[in-house]
């Protein structure tokens, strides 16, 4: 008997409004689903700032590439006139195989700068930490002046004995949850959820178990493929109306007034995981 003539789908994060408390992940490769693909960008922090982005996204969870054996199998060859632009394409070749790109990534995780969010760091922008997945790297991005972190596993991709985002986001909350309103528990920097989002409900369940904002990967790479901008867009709006479809089922109007009473945990008392169900 809740009143859902009306839903709000609309957030705030970081001083800023937003119509749906997701956005789009960031992704490489775009091109090979179509496209323009993103702008070349080195060096890519001074001419981000430079050009006005507000935050940088950074990868905490991939200091080297694991051992992936379909790609061992058959190789990930970009096809011809595409390069990695952020990685100075081989000499004479308009090839990047992953091997070399892996040997890359691994030099530059030995002898690379640090980057590190402290409060003497040297850009203006925002610094966001992808890739935490327990409450106590959280707090340490917290020590460290990180201004918010991303909950992800990298998909699912580099090390196949992790949780799942889900199961690992509502500790994280824990750690980071502050009272500061009647409204309950909120966290003491952003939380952006990522991993696994494919519908409304999704978003939903994300919202409830902690985060503050999602973000979706795969399905915006399916409708880049399907049809460009318009196919990116499609998805967004399917995304938005199940959100909005699903909040009205479920008796909630506003997502500030998303939590954890809106879904179900799993009994874990016997040794199970608690997989959360609306």
């Amino acid at each position: 008997m809740q009143d859902v003539s009306s839903i709000d789908t609309s957030t705030t994060l970081f001083g800023r409004n937003y119509p749906v408390p997701f956005g789009l992940a960031p992704s490489a490769m775009q091109k090979l689903a179509g496209g323009e693909g993103p702008r070349e960008s080195v060096p890519l922090i001074k001419r981000a700032e430079a050009a006005g982005y507000e935050a940088l996204v950074l990868t905490v969870d991939t200091p080297v590439l694991r051992n992936r054996i379909n790609e061992r199998k058959t190789p990930l060859v970009l096809p011809p006139g595409l390069h990695l632009s952020n990685l100075s394409p081989p000499p004479h070749s308009s090839q990047t195989e992953r091997k070399p790109t892996a040997n890359r990534l691994l030099m530059d995780a030995r002898t690379g700068k640090k980057l590190t969010p402290s409060s003497s760091r040297r850009v203006a922008m925002k610094i966001i930490l992808k890739g935490i997945m327990t409450p106590e790297d959280a707090l340490l991005a917290v020590e460290h002046g990180a201004d918010a972190i991303v909950v992800s596993n990298h998909g699912g991709r580099q090390l196949d004995e992790v949780c799942s985002t889900l199961e690992a986001l509502p500790a994280i909350h824990s750690a980071l949850a502050t009272n500061v309103s009647e409204r309950g528990k909120r966290n003491s920097i952003p939380v952006i959820f990522d991993g696994g989002v494919r519908h409304g409900a999704d978003v939903l369940e994300a919202l409830a178990m902690g985060a503050d904002f999602v973000l979706l990967g795969r399905p915006v790479l399916w409708g880049l493929g399907y049809k460009g901008q318009e196919g990116v867009e499609s998805v967004i709006h399917i995304l938005e109306r199940e959100l909005t479809k699903t909040m009205a089922l479920t008796g909630v109007a506003e997502v500030e007034g998303i939590g954890k009473e809106y879904i179900g945990v799993k009994d874990t008392s016997m040794g199970g995981f608690g997989v959360s169900k609306l």
